[in-house]
């Protein structure tokens, strides 16, 4: 039976490669708490190309770096 956990906004979680933070969001004016990548390990792909994700950004097309 699984047990509900005490966690806090401070807490992070390590998942395969992404380490993992709650966030408290509004959407569609509804709050509720996501799990947002704030840090990569290993390497990552799109496309099958490697890339760097970058945790934040302010558009788009800079949230990630190809690597030459």
């Amino acid at each position: 039976m699984d047990r509900q956990i005490s966690i806090s906004a401070d807490n992070t979680i390590f998942s395969t490669g992404v380490f993992l933070q709650p966030v408290k969001c509004t959407i569609n004016e509804t709050e509720q708490w996501r799990w947002v990548a704030v840090n990569f390990e290993d390497d990552s792909y799109l496309n099958g190309r490697l890339i760097n994700p970058i945790e934040y950004s302010e558009t788009l097309e800079t949230l990630v770096t190809a690597f030459e």
